[in-house]
């Protein structure tokens, strides 16, 4: 899905709501449990009831303090971390490991996400950015996200 009936938008960052909806999207945008209250997401918002729905199923927490930041960029270890779960979710297999000190930059990963970002780079979703960086704290943009997703289905969901 693009940003209008005619646009993809490759080079636009990807936002926290962006992801959250994707996720929501390919449920078949299911019924979305009871509000998670976020204060930050506006019941009318466009992505409140993906944003509910992951919230529901353990898919995303927020930030801590009642907030979920959707217009906030999304990093990639958040991006590795929502699909982690996702996976959970799903029931595939996220057993898969890999080495985050083969990467220039693999230690400034988050501790709350590092068991995701490992799995990604194991499962071949995130890869280095060449130079042997991860970019763990980098934004993704569309393409990048859209390129992980194709990844995710051709490695997790098989």
């Amino acid at each position: 899905s693009g940003t209008s009936a005619t646009t993809f938008a490759p080079s636009t960052q990807l936002s926290r709501a962006m992801m959250v909806q994707i996720l929501y999207n390919l449920e078949d945008r299911p019924a979305a449990a009871e509000s998670a209250a976020f204060t930050d997401v506006a019941a009318d918002a466009w992505y409140a009831d993906a944003v509910n729905w992951a919230a529901g199923e353990g898919i995303v927490s927020g930030y801590g303090n009642g907030r979920f930041g959707p217009d906030d960029l999304i990093t990639r270890e958040q991006m590795a971390n929502m699909l982690y779960y996702y996976a959970q979710y799903k029931g595939y297999d996220v057993s898969a490991g890999g080495e985050l000190s083969s990467f220039t930059d693999g230690a400034s990963t988050s501790g709350w996400a590092a068991e995701a970002v490992q799995w990604a780079v194991g499962s071949g979703l995130l890869s280095g950015k060449g130079g042997g960086v991860l970019d763990p704290q980098g934004t993704a943009t569309r393409a990048e996200a859209a390129s992980i997703f194709m990844r995710f289905a051709w490695t997790v969901m098989e």
